[in-house]
């Protein structure tokens, strides 16, 4: 039996019926929505990643086809798999050769879930702080998309940017975004923001009093959630 052969009977061993109706129910709302149509297979997350931990030497035509599976919680493994590889590559060719798959994953849809992108953008944005060409016109390519998951990604994948003292490139996509019509973009948006607040929170003051009368009301409370009750209050209140 080959390792994926294994690794998906892995997978169907841990399903539960019930968790897949569910699953179904908080990642998909409705017949036209994005995730209209992705099949469950019913595996809890911490389950998802054990199994994945334990093919992370999966070889590499698994992988790809693994990536591309039909059901969610395949292609969640092999992310988390992904994101092994990506912290134990040995030089920036092989991390960028990572990104890149992880990319096109993105841009045609198999990336395709709020929690897909949350689970894998975080470790790959790592590549940023590399300076190897995925800046701020990579960033501003990725906002203006019709894939809703490139905008998504293009504020998350700035994550570790934030943790080592960056603020700029987060701060220029919450930008980007408060034109955004998609409540995934906002909440990303104000999440990223807290972030940046929880290292400077002057920083983040000085965008919030600059941009809140046109900021979604969803990004504004998303970004705001660790100052003073007082101080909320004071930012949502309509002038």
């Amino acid at each position: 039996m080959s390792q994926l052969s294994q690794l998906r009977k892995d997978l169907r061993a841990v399903s539960s019926k019930e968790w897949a109706v569910g699953s179904d129910k908080t990642k998909v709302f409705g017949e036209d929505s994005y995730g209209a149509g992705d099949l469950f297979l019913g595996v809890t997350v911490p389950d998802t990643r054990l199994i994945a931990k334990k093919f992370k030497d999966l070889p590499n035509e698994e992988l790809v086809e693994l990536a591309n599976s039909k059901y969610h919680e395949e292609r969640l493994t092999a992310l988390v798999i992904l994101n092994h590889r990506y912290s134990k590559a040995k030089d920036d060719a092989e991390r960028i050769q990572l990104f890149e798959f992880w990319i096109d994953l993105v841009k045609n849809y198999k990336v395709n879930n709020w929690d897909l992108i949350d689970a894998s953008a975080p470790y790959m944005g790592e590549i940023l702080t590399r300076h190897l060409g995925y800046g701020a016109p990579f960033l501003r390519a990725l906002s203006k998309s019709e894939n809703l998951w490139e905008r998504r990604a293009s504020i998350i994948l700035t994550l570790p940017l934030i943790r080592i003292g960056k603020f700029g490139p987060t701060l220029a996509m919450a930008k980007e975004s408060l034109t955004d019509e998609h409540h995934l973009i906002h909440k990303a948006a104000g999440w990223m923001l807290r972030e940046v607040g929880k290292r400077d929170q002057d920083l983040l003051t000085e965008f919030l009093l600059k941009h809140k009368a046109k900021m979604p009301r969803t990004m504004l409370r998303y970004a705001i959630e660790k100052y003073s009750e007082k101080e909320r209050k004071a930012f949502l209140a309509t002038d």
